[in-house]
């Protein structure tokens, strides 16, 4: 998909001679354009699981709640984590947790405000049957801290980043799938024309032509008001 990208945002951009963008700034482009979207999809998902919940949005074909879930399930991962210096690290591609357990308890997340308030209670504190844990130091803080065992964390980790990879033929840069280091966009196939949308505004900016920025994001809007 991403050599589609590609070949889409360049026909868009030389369209009138408006200007050229190199492989490593669509890149740049595609990785921000990607995790852009992916952002998206948890604020559209909560927005519309509260028009689900008042009965305001459509069954069926029209259910946009599993559209979105269907789009975010992929991203999700189970991992085991062992404790480091007294906290269990997040992963490197974490993004949104979804259950911490401890075997098969489950440990419930708290704040910090709570969690100081639960240290020091005497008869209903954290315990080895209800476990807690805060978020602290890019990792998960357990309580009680008797428990040093792993953790099984559930969680949505973020796309990896995209990579469009090429050889040089003369002057031209040809597209390479085959490089070690080649990466294809992680979303699925339906979000093809959000991040053609996405790039070509980055891309009006750099090349200053407003009003490619201006057309992608007029586009933008009307599809948005289409899903709402």
């Amino acid at each position: 998909m991403i050599n589609n990208v590609r070949n889409t945002v360049l026909t868009v951009l030389n369209k009138e001679n408006r200007g050229y963008l190199t492989p490593e700034q669509f890149n740049s482009y595609a990785r921000y354009a990607q995790q852009n979207i992916f952002n998206q999809y948890f604020s559209e998902y909560a927005g519309m699981v509260s028009l689900k919940n008042a009965r305001r949005l459509g069954a069926d074909q029209g259910d946009r709640v599993r559209e979105l879930k269907a789009r975010i399930d992929p991203f999700t991962v189970v991992a085991t984590i062992s404790q480091a210096s007294g906290v269990y690290p997040k992963p490197a591609n974490f993004f949104k947790p979804i259950a911490i357990t401890y075997g098969t308890t489950l440990i419930e997340e708290v704040s910090v405000t709570k969690d100081l308030y639960l240290s020091l209670a005497n008869l209903n504190g954290p315990s080895a049957t209800y476990p807690t844990c805060v978020d602290k130091d890019n990792g998960y803080l357990i309580r009680p801290t008797a428990l040093a065992g792993d953790i099984s964390l559930v969680y949505v980790k973020n796309p990896s980043e995209p990579k469009w990879t090429y050889q040089t033929i003369g002057e031209d840069p040809v597209f390479n799938p085959s490089a070690g280091d080649y990466k294809d966009f992680e979303l699925g196939a339906d979000a093809e024309v959000e991040l053609v949308l996405e790039i070509c505004k980055l891309a009006g900016i750099t090349i200053r032509e407003a009003d490619i920025t201006q057309a992608a994001i007029g586009i933008d809007a009307q599809n948005t008001q289409k899903n709402n």
